[in-house]
């Protein structure tokens, strides 16, 4: 599903996470390919913590990668300037970090009502929310002091 407000070519959060999972084709949008491969970034920094810098370089790439995409496939009209003045591919991949460390301590903790599970999911929560706010356009709302009704 995209969402088909002010940025109809961005996924909304439901469908990042999908793509997070590996459980959505990625050939259907390069965004949710992009969430995909940065997820799988992540997971392998988790797992080779010594391979941090290349990893991390490949992810800033990536970043710039969607970022560039977005200020070429999404129309700059006031409507959706609050998207051209996040970064997109920053959030999405605060996004992915948050669901791949969420989805670890859910496999790896002794109990899922562990505080740390309930609270790697909150925050993967929070992130999907400031996504979907930043496709509404709610972020520039907030940036003005009000919460939208």
């Amino acid at each position: 599903m995209f969402v088909h407000t002010t940025a109809r070519n961005l996924p909304d959060q439901r469908t990042l996470v999908a793509a997070f999972g590996g459980q959505l084709g990625t050939a259907e949008n390069p965004v949710t390919g992009w969430a995909h491969a940065l997820a799988e970034l992540h997971r392998q920094r988790q797992l080779d913590p010594l391979a941090a810098a290349g990893i991390d370089c490949r992810r800033a790439e990536l970043v710039a990668t969607l970022d560039n995409w977005v200020v070429e496939h999404v129309p700059h009209r006031q409507a959706t300037a609050h998207i051209h003045a996040q970064s997109v591919g920053a959030t999405i991949d605060r996004m992915a970090a948050a669901h791949v460390h969420a989805s670890h301590l859910l496999y790896t903790a002794e109990q899922v009502s562990d505080a740390r599970v309930h609270a790697a999911w909150y925050r993967l929560a929070l992130i999907a929310d400031e996504w979907t706010d930043l496709l509404l356009g709610a972020a520039r709302e907030r940036v003005r002091g009000r919460r939208p009704a």
